[in-house]
């Protein structure tokens, strides 16, 4: 009669092969685990990055159109006062200032405004809405009333 261990021999592989073989494909699975929960870790904070990267760049470009919108309302003050200066009967104005003329991929609108603002003094009351980009989804408004004096 034989023994276990020697019926584990004449089947090819002795026990301590079996045992050998069967830790090797337990690590070689851990190893698999571990690789896929690292890679998984990996995706997850690239789409971390990728998603704070973008909103970074939603905050540069409304912060850009925002400034860029202060300066064109500025101009556009200058432009009023110029005309009621000008011409006492002024009433105001749609100003579209082409997209050429600022250096930039967008124009803007300016909606001026004007009414005296009151009989006995020369003063002007000057409503401004500026629009930049005015056709786009995503733009920068800044409305305004001043007074301006002839």
């Amino acid at each position: 009669m034989r023994s276990t261990y020697e019926t584990a021999s004449v089947s090819g592989r002795s026990v301590q092969g079996q045992a050998r073989l069967r830790f090797s494909n337990c690590r070689r699975g851990t190893v698999l685990v571990v690789f896929m929960v690292s890679l998984l870790l990996l995706s997850l904070t690239v789409a971390a990055m990728t998603r704070v990267m973008l909103m970074q760049r939603s905050l540069v470009r409304s912060n850009e159109l925002r400034v860029q919108s202060e300066w064109l309302f500025q101009s556009a003050v200058a432009r009023a006062a110029t005309q009621i200066r000008s011409d006492a009967a002024y009433k105001g104005e749609e100003w579209r200032i082409p997209a050429e003329s600022l250096g930039q991929p967008f124009g803007a609108v300016a909606t001026i405004s004007v009414e005296a603002a009151k009989e006995e003094t020369k003063e002007r009351r000057v409503a401004i809405t500026l629009l930049y980009p005015p056709d786009e989804a995503i733009r920068a408004m800044v409305s305004r009333t001043i007074s301006v004096s002839l």
